[in-house]
């Protein structure tokens, strides 16, 4: 599961998986005039984009953590077997 919290001192949105709620695999930033430049940690989805709304941006991040979660719980079954 993602969850998000906003920082109140920087805006910054922070994604975490609820197994490490400690560390952010997802973030957005709003920039200098209307855009939000969001950012995505986890790996092989490690990516970097720039969206007009926060809404967007947050679908962007929450994919890319969900196929990085499945590409985890994928190789952790197939090397199980």
């Amino acid at each position: 599961m993602l969850s998000k919290r906003r920082c109140p001192h920087t805006g910054v949105v922070n994604f975490f998986f609820s197994a490490d709620p400690h560390l952010a695999v997802g973030s957005i930033v709003k920039v200098e005039g209307t855009r939000y430049l969001w950012r995505c940690y986890t790996d092989p989805c490690t990516a970097v984009g720039s969206e007009a709304d926060i809404r967007t941006a947050e679908q962007r991040v929450a994919e890319l953590c969900r196929r990085a979660d499945a590409h985890v719980d994928g190789a952790q079954l197939i090397h199980a077997a």
